[in-house]
Parts: C-alpha cells; structure tokens; sequence
C-alpha cells in the first residue's frame, strides 16, 4: 500500500527540523531532483542537484553552517503525487550569529513511498541581503556599494 503524501512531506520536515541528515535521505528516491531557485552565486548550496550522493553533501553544509530555530511547515496541500508547502524557517549562522527568518515554498513529487522531485523558492533579495551581511561581517567591507545611503564621516 502506498503511503499517503502528506506523511512523506511531514517526514520529511520531522526529519530536517532536528537536522537528522539520513533520515531526510531515506525520504527521498535515489534519483531525487532538488532545486534551490536562488542564484548560486548568493548561496553555494542553491541551484539544482541530481541524485542523493550530491544532495547529501549541499544539504551537510547547511547543517553545518546554521542552527535551526524554526523549521516548521505552515501549509502542506496534495494532489495525486503532487505537493506544494510553504514553511516557516528561522535560522542562525552558527560562525556570525547573524539570524534570518521568514517563509519558503516548496514544490514536490512524490514516486511510490519518497520524495522524488523538491523545488524550494526563496524571497530571493531577502535572501542576498542575508548573505551579503554575512559576507561583510567576514571581511569588513560591504560586498556592493550603495551610492543613495551616505556614510558618516
């Protein structure tokens, strides 16, 4: 019997809210298609990755980098094999300490009893300013100018 959708998704939020990177994998299908749709150069973990062995490592790295505050879905809908979700994040860079919260969406399929396909979309200028702190806390200079803010002498 196959499993119903909404306790694949939900298994999968249970799993990555407590950071517990096998039990996320055992979620999805060998083959799983994960998609970050935020600009790779913002985030070295973002773009689109193929099959679990090269999603384990992108997913690691961001265990590895921020604490998760809150990580809990607000809205989970299904039809057939398809889902979509949106999902309340809060997070800490563990090296910073700078936090960013807000709401993602995703957007999955589902073949047999795993995830096969996840989409996640992000507030993408959010997302940039995020980093673009965290860079400028790393090296002290702004990684862009911004020619309308005057800076006090």
């Amino acid at each position: 019997m196959r499993a119903q959708v909404r306790s694949i998704v939900e298994a999968l939020y249970a799993s990555w809210a407590v950071k517990d990177l096998p039990s996320v994998l055992a979620c999805c299908t060998d083959d799983i298609v994960f998609a970050m749709h935020v600009p790779i150069e913002i985030m070295p973990f973002a773009g689109e990755t193929r099959g679990k062995a090269n999603l384990a490592p992108r997913l690691q790295m961001i265990l590895d980098d921020f604490d998760f505050l809150i990580y809990r879905p607000l809205l989970i809908s299904e039809d057939d094999a398809e889902f979509h979700a949106q999902v309340l994040y809060h997070f800490r860079h563990k090296v910073t300490g700078h936090e960013i919260e807000g709401t993602m969406r995703h957007v999955g399929r589902i073949e047999g009893d795993k995830i096969a396909r996840l989409d996640e979309f992000h507030d993408t200028p959010r997302v940039l300013a995020f980093f673009e702190l965290l860079a400028q806390s790393a090296s002290g200079v702004p990684e862009r100018e911004f020619p309308h803010i005057k800076r006090n002498k």
